[in-house]
């Protein structure tokens, strides 16, 4: 039987021009691979080589060999590759979510319930780029915001609510409202962390009055949080953390500061997240958290 190591060899072979160097390159002993290319005449029963005192060449049949052989080469490896990106896909789980929340949610499940599974989660604002992802293969899990169109190729439930509040300085003049409205932050300044998903958009589009202090670092965010003046945006998604010293938190009541969370994967791949599945509903997201 034919291998690939002699096809690689005689592959080498046509590449270098001589035993000696394709050795070398090959990091084998010239009098192997001569051995080599003996044995896969004798499998072929062809005689590939014209053969001269201490010199070989390819003839012809041996110029169809090494097209043949590369052929063989190329389709070996994809063949790899694709079997190696289908065990990946079953070892790695990419999620697209909205806002940073289902992320949350979603992640600690993944690794109770998946044992080995690596889930590589991304945020994106657009609930249409998610669903496009989705059905294109970027991702195996998405959750948007709004819901979803009716499609018999997906499977989808709404599995959690999220509802926002204003964390203000007791001194604030905000802190006397019992809650807050959209018209209350006119002219206002408010720390935002920029790396919220969709809730970017929610605060630019029905707050264009007010004046926003965006950061990226996560620690220097929590810090400012804590010492700053500045309002910032609160979550009821999780248990109630330590109360932030001189603070108090307001409800928004504008429903625009109020969302759905939405799970959906295709419906050929609900039995493989079923467990997942099942947690999520099992732990009414509606009414507690995780």
């Amino acid at each position: 039987m034919i291998e690939l190591e002699q096809l690689r060899q005689l592959v080498a072979f046509a590449e270098y021009g001589t035993l000696s160097k394709a050795a070398e390159a090959l990091h084998i002993s010239q009098p192997s691979l001569s051995r080599t290319m003996q044995a896969l005449e004798e499998e072929l029963k062809a005689v590939l080589f014209t053969r001269q005192k201490n010199r070989i060449a390819l003839n012809e049949t041996g110029e169809v060999a090494v097209e043949q052989a590369r052929h063989v080469l190329s389709a070996a490896e994809e063949l790899t590759e694709r079997v190696r990106l289908a065990h990946r896909s079953r070892q790695r789980i990419s999620l697209g979510s909205c806002a940073p929340v289902p992320i949350q949610d979603l992640k600690p499940l993944f690794r109770k319930l998946y044992d080995g599974v690596m889930v590589c989660a991304e945020l994106n604002d657009s609930d249409e780029a998610l669903l496009d992802g989705l059905r294109q293969g970027r991702y195996q899990i998405v959750v948007t915001h709004q819901a979803p169109p009716q499609d018999a190729e997906l499977f989808s439930f709404a599995y959690r609510e999220e509802h926002l509040s204003l964390l203000v300085p007791i001194d604030h003049p905000l802190a006397q409202l019992p809650v807050i409205h959209a018209d209350d932050l006119a002219h206002q300044n408010l720390l935002l962390y920029s790396e919220i998903g969709f809730w970017t958009q929610v605060c630019r589009k029905k707050l264009p009055d007010a004046h926003f202090l965006f950061m990226n670092e996560w620690d220097a965010f929590g810090e400012l949080v804590g010492l700053g003046a500045f309002p910032s945006f609160v979550t009821d998604a999780f248990d109630p953390e330590r109360p932030v010293e001189n603070k108090v938190v307001i409800p928004i009541e504008d429903e625009d500061f109020q969302t759905a969370y939405y799970f959906l994967c295709l419906e050929k791949d609900r039995e493989k997240f079923q467990r997942l599945i099942g947690r999520l509903r099992e732990k009414r997201f509606w009414t507690e958290p995780l």
